[in-house]
């Protein structure tokens, strides 16, 4: 028989194995789609929740709770973490995004706001994001809102176009650019698009949005059954954003920061982050005492903790964002998230003129085998 201490040495090999589960396994492409169905559903209903008179903290506590109901369903009994993997953020107009304010720095969304909404759920770390941009109105939207939403709207239908073995990513980006020209927009500076792993939101393979001096992003071709998180940030200025004095409310654990802090409230703090978020984004909001909040503030100089800051575009200038994850499986692209602008919704006067993007645009997402696929 086997010795209790080669039982633990298999089991060690094991989770190191199952850490690297791709998405040739039907159970990791399960977790992915459930985790996917839950964020999708969160993500509409919050948009449908964004009215004149709402609350931004009250929608983002309404997002989360609703993700940790539905979570609270499945994968009962078994040893499955899940849970949110991105908190619910509400990001007005010219904020580019991390907007989860406690109750009492929270503010009503008005009439005409541009509200981008961004979360993300887990599932045993199978994680699933999704962002998209709504605007308080009663018609459809038009002006500049609408332009910078249909540049993001159709960059995003191009990119997933593009999600095929053996693409480079710097093949991707110049369509990007291009595209978010077409709509006098420009992309935010420093964001990419992410592979995504177990318990990673962020791989090391990105696609930028745009090229940015003295920000060079490495060549990576990708690869049949890895996983993207794909993020279009794009703005009617210059896509330059910075930090003003909003109070930033999401963190991340750093994952191999040790520290041995001195200050009893932040070893408190870093305990309970530890026990309720040890791997995934968190907003201040779900860790409601003012002593936490103390301790957090040393975690972050100790750099133990991240900071997700709230950052600005120019005052007047609308950003807006769309994020959806993809599946890069054999028959093509599979969409686990995202939420596509309605037909009629958002009205440009701008559109796509250059012949290499149409051409894009016309290849179908899918390949062969149409009937199966739409059953």
């Amino acid at each position: 028989a086997m010795s209790a201490e080669d039982v633990e040495k298999l089991d060690i090999e094991n989770e190191e194995e199952e850490e690297e589960l791709d998405c040739s396994h039907p159970e990791v492409v399960n977790k992915y789609q459930f985790a996917g169905g839950v964020a999708n559903e969160a993500i509409k209903f919050v948009s449908g929740e964004c009215k004149a008179g709402k609350s931004v903290a009250e929608l983002c506590e309404a997002g989360d709770k609703l993700i940790t109901e539905k979570l609270a369903k499945v994968y009962k009994g078994k040893k499955v973490e899940k849970g949110i993997a991105f908190p619910t953020c509400v990001s007005i107009n010219n904020c580019c995004g991390h907007f989860s304010p406690l109750k009492e720095d929270s503010i009503e969304l008005k009439d005409g706001d541009v509200c981008k909404i961004d979360l993300g759920v887990h599932v045993d770390g199978y994680v699933a994001l999704v962002a998209t941009t709504v605007v308080v109105s009663n018609g459809p939207v038009t002006g500049r809102a609408a332009d910078a939403i249909m540049a993001c709207q159709k960059a995003s239908d191009v990119i997933i176009r593009m999600l095929q073995p053996g693409k480079k990513n710097s093949e991707i980006t110049p369509l990007l650019e291009k595209c978010v020209d077409s709509f006098g927009c420009k992309a935010v500076d420093g964001v990419v698009s992410h592979q995504i792993k177990r318990f990673t939101t962020d791989g090391t393979k990105v696609i930028t949005n745009k090229n940015v001096p003295g920000h060079a992003v490495q060549e990576c071709a990708l690869e049949p059954y890895e996983a993207y998180a794909v993020d279009v940030v794009v703005s009617t200025g210059e896509g330059k954003c910075r930090e003003l004095d909003t109070k930033c409310t999401v963190f991340k654990r750093a994952s191999d920061a040790k520290y041995n802090l001195k200050m009893k409230t932040a070893r408190e703090a870093l305990y309970k982050i530890e026990q309720t978020h040890p791997k995934m984004p968190f907003s201040l909001r779900d860790i409601d005492d003012a002593r936490t909040r103390l301790g957090i503030t040393e975690c972050v100089r100790r750099e133990l903790l991240q900071p997700h800051p709230v950052l600005y575009e120019k005052e007047g200038e609308v950003v807006a964002q769309m994020k959806f994850c993809v599946l890069l499986m054999p028959k093509g692209p599979l969409k686990i998230t995202g939420i596509d602008t309605p037909e009629g919704s958002v009205v440009s006067e701008k559109t796509i003129e250059d012949e290499g993007l149409i051409e894009v645009l016309k290849q179908p997402i899918k390949k062969k085998d149409k009937k199966a696929e739409s059953a």
